[in-house]
């Protein structure tokens, strides 16, 4: 087909007019795709901002409702707790961080106000550990809370809370030592008075041996106490001495170990043994047993044996 010169100059004028709109109003107008392309980009906006809310949402009921099971720890509760843990409430759950003034100011104790208000990763078989509940202790360690489980800056736990308080029977539930359990045939008997440590096996005894306790500045306390951890060699941390064979005592910082007698009390509270005989009783003894430290006023009996 042949282009006149007529047709010719139509279309540059269509194509010039064209080019001017263009150049006006370049994108005045969206065409419906580009429509399309800005209602799917808000959706992911909306739909993040929705995310975060229910987050948040969930994240203020789960604080509401583990404070609801610490404070029914704290009010001896036992139907609560139960019914909590049987809806499958977390037994190894934290006490949320930080927690109210009227919390707190309900424990009279000072380490406990410490724990709960100033402790990230305190959890309540802790709290129940240090209230001496030992229905509860038993209640959450049969729910599956974690004995070992530790707080976030002093890396305490119950066990060592437990012994810390005196707690005999919670630290044998956290260790796992049974009514049955032949450990309870075991006592070390330690005498501060005559400096004479005695082995026994089924109230017979099996080993005794001299001994040299804390002097009048440092003394050896006394009580029931169990031997939480057995070291082969031990190094103090407060004395920087050489302590073979130690049997640390219910986490505390004291213990049985190999040392000098002079005979008489002469430690800075530990109870030092002779050498070969820490050794044969380092080999006899297993974590858990019990060791009951006394002096001229404490009672004559001892408990745990069979």
């Amino acid at each position: 087909m042949k282009l006149t010169p007529l047709i010719i100059g139509l279309s540059f004028l269509l194509w010039e007019q064209e080019a001017r709109c263009e150049a006006e109003f370049p994108a005045a107008i969206p065409l419906s795709s580009d429509l399309e392309s800005l209602e799917s980009a808000e959706v992911p906006e909306q739909a993040e901002r929705r995310m975060m809310e229910e987050t948040k949402r969930l994240e203020e009921e789960q604080r509401a409702k583990t404070m609801v099971f610490f404070q029914a720890i704290a009010d001896g509760q036992t139907r609560v707790v139960c019914l909590m843990l049987n809806a499958g409430f977390d037994p190894d759950a934290e006490m949320p961080w930080p927690v109210s003034r009227e919390f707190v100011k309900q424990f009279e104790d000072h380490l406990i106000r410490y724990y709960v208000s100033s402790e990230r990763g305190f959890t309540a078989l802790m709290l129940a550990t240090c209230l001496g509940n030992e229905a509860f202790v038993r209640i959450l360690l049969s729910a599956g809370a974690t004995p070992n489980k530790m707080t976030k800056r002093h890396k305490t736990f119950a066990l060592w809370l437990a012994g810390k308080y005196g707690h005999l029977e919670i630290m044998r539930l956290l260790m796992r030592i049974g009514p049955e359990d032949p450990l309870r045939l075991l006592k070390i008997a330690v005498d501060l008075d005559s400096q004479r440590a005695s082995l026994y096996r089924r109230n017979q005894l099996v080993m005794e041996i001299p001994i040299s306790s804390g002097k009048k500045s440092h003394p050896t306390p006394t009580g029931q106490f169990l031997i939480t951890n057995k070291y082969k060699m031990w190094r103090s941390t407060l004395y920087q001495a050489k302590m073979p064979n130690f049997l640390r005592l219910s986490c505390g910082d004291f213990g049985l170990h190999a040392g000098h007698l002079p005979g008489y009390a002469a430690s800075h509270g530990c109870i030092r043994l002779p050498s070969e005989m820490a050794k044969a009783l380092f080999e006899i003894v297993p974590e858990g047993t019990l060791v009951e430290i006394m002096d001229g006023s404490s009672p004559t009996t001892f408990v745990g044996m069979e």
